[in-house]
């Protein structure tokens, strides 16, 4: 009964956010609505397991738009992607530094919580590290949401500075534009049990290769392995389908996913930790967007595409975003992906050392 009601708010918030026009509107009416359902009942009720369905929702979408044509532009990503993880390296360690040198909070604490990787992932590492986990836990929590509610913003100012002139619309808008009209133009000459299949055949594929990522315990695999799996489906069938509707549902999942985990507790803890948390914010804002527009400017990434790769916030979440805001979402989510991967296989040898010599 909670799970329903918890989903119920969840789409209530989406509903009036997106009325209002907000970027990411369904993941962050989703996400505040349930989050101060959460802090004033503590009732809100989604098991964290249904991220699992959310990133395999999230793959199997990106993955389904993803053609042959894509793939021949792949090898653009790797230079911008190797200066965003070095740089990005360098920015964490720089607000690592600044908290711990300005507040009681231990060098080892500090650095996990500003890495721009996954709550559970940071706050699990950080516990094998002897790590205040608890305020890992709560600044990643903050950095994300900040990351999710503002960047978005952020970006679509930046769109429209960048594209002031308005005599040229951005490419990759409108592909998604013509996706969508291309998918109206095959709902009328399909028949409606021919698009069911094909949605059936996706989702199964996407689910199939999704749940092998996971079990496999591939960092980022859930997400990462569902949109592989549906787009070399999709490059030798050209077949894969996914409803542009069901993007939205996905959102409101990804966003009541992180309001539930907003507790009174995290507020009230939050004045014990609120210069660190104000250091996070505005240096993950101005991180994505120095990182974004250097990429933009040295490649041949749109302005939308450059920003979304390097927003320092959830894989799925970020490639969600990007869509709705015609960012080139494979490149967005390839580049998330190795963002990810960086962070966990690296950061925590790097930290280590980092934490040895101070």
């Amino acid at each position: 009964m909670l799970f329903l009601i918890t989903i119920l708010i969840g789409i209530l918030g989406a509903s009036i956010a997106l009325k209002m026009k907000i970027p990411a509107g369904a993941m962050i009416g989703s996400l505040f609505a349930v989050a101060i359902f959460n802090i004033f009942t503590g009732n809100a009720h989604l098991p964290q397991s249904y991220k699992i369905i959310t990133q395999i929702s999230t793959g199997t979408f990106i993955g389904a738009k993803i053609k042959y044509e894509d793939i021949k532009g792949l090898k653009e990503i790797f230079f911008p992607a190797f200066l965003m993880v070095v740089l990005m390296a360098l920015f964490n360690f720089l607000m690592g530094f600044f908290i711990t040198s300005t507040t009681d909070i231990d060098i080892t604490t500090a650095l996990f919580a500003t890495a721009p990787g996954g709550i559970a992932d940071m706050s699990i590492i950080a516990y094998d590290f002897g790590a205040d986990s608890s305020k890992v836990a709560v600044l990643q929590l903050i950095r994300l949401i900040s990351v999710v509610s503002i960047i978005p913003m952020l970006i679509k100012f930046m769109i429209k500075k960048v594209n002031k002139n308005k005599k040229t619309i951005n490419k990759n808008l409108e592909n998604n534009l013509d996706t969508k009209n291309i998918i109206k133009k095959n709902k009328k000459e399909e028949s409606f049990k021919i698009l069911l299949k094909k949605v059936f055949i996706t989702l199964f594929i996407g689910s199939v290769t999704g749940l092998l990522g996971f079990y496999l315990k591939v960092p980022a695999g859930t997400m990462s392995f569902a949109m592989t799996g549906t787009a070399i489906y999709n490059i030798f069938s050209n077949k894969a389908f996914m409803p542009i509707k069901l993007r939205q549902l996905i959102q409101v999942f990804a966003g009541a996913l992180i309001g539930a985990k907003m507790t009174m507790g995290d507020i009230i803890s939050l004045k014990d930790i609120a210069f660190p948390v104000l250091v996070i914010i505005i240096g993950f804002c101005a991180m994505n967007l120095i990182l974004g527009i250097l990429i933009y400017k040295i490649t041949d990434f749109s302005v939308e595409t450059a920003l979304f790769s390097t927003s320092p916030g959830g894989m799925s979440d970020m490639a969600i975003i990007a869509s709705e805001l015609g960012a080139d979402t494979p490149k967005v989510a390839v580049m998330q992906f190795l963002r990810v991967m960086s962070v966990i296989g690296i950061y925590p040898i790097l930290i280590k050392i980092i934490s040895n010599y101070i």
